[in-house]
């Protein structure tokens, strides 16, 4: 089972998941006033449509991976991924920070759908995303986690892991907003987005100073 314990693999692959739904754009919107709105349910669904998204982009994700990490014994190669990974979470946390859910809110329209219309929508609005493949690489390659050498079944593994963590987020937003439905706004989602994309950015500071101090 390579070097690896199942135990690591689990944690890792659900903190990728979990941080990679974390960033509140048009879908954390839509999941936040569905569920201030309708209640958790309406939102965890949605989020759940969220998560079928992801599951493709996630697919990809361990798809190129395989791709690229024949290149990775190349020690040149294996850096410039690796600053290139740190560059990708830095981005993705200042976009995280600088986004604004109250400008976002007003193009997400909440209206009553069945339940597997209220999943598709969460779907349709997160697949057209395709840059978030570019996120779960370098999360990927934040937490060391070579897919390449692993077996089908681990990779199965990981993969269902990693979408764990991602629905595992949804549930936990919708059953939080739903605790404080009568006390939460948008204003609340805003001060999340700046606390997650402040913890990316110092993680992406720290990954970049742990990748230079071991050249």
């Amino acid at each position: 089972m390579n070097e690896f314990s199942i135990l690591e693999i689990v944690l890792k692959g659900m903190a990728i998941g979990f941080l990679a739904a974390a960033p509140t754009g048009p879908s954390g919107v839509l999941v936040i006033q569905r569920t201030l709105n309708k209640g958790r349910w309406n939102g965890f669904l949605t989020g759940l449509g969220v998560s079928v998204s992801d599951a493709v982009y996630i697919l990809i994700t361990m798809m190129c991976l395989s791709l690229v990490m024949g290149y990775l014994e190349d020690p040149t190669i294996a850096l410039i991924v690796k600053l290139v990974g740190c560059t990708l979470l830095l981005v993705f946390g200042i976009t995280t920070v600088r986004n604004n859910p109250l400008a976002v809110s007003r193009e997400v329209k909440v209206k009553k759908d069945s339940l597997w219309q209220i999943m598709i929508t969460g779907f349709l609005v997160a697949i057209v995303n395709p840059l978030v493949i570019f996120f779960y690489m370098g999360l990927f390659a934040f937490f060391t986690l070579p897919v390449d050498d692993f077996s089908t079944t681990l990779k199965l593994q990981t993969y269902l892991y990693v979408l764990f963590g991602d629905v595992c987020w949804w549930f936990s937003v919708s059953t939080f907003i739903n605790r404080l439905r009568n006390r939460f706004d948008l204003r609340g989602l805003w001060l999340i987005n700046r606390f997650m994309g402040t913890m990316l950015i110092v993680a992406s500071a720290i990954w970049c100073l742990i990748i230079l101090f071991r050249i």
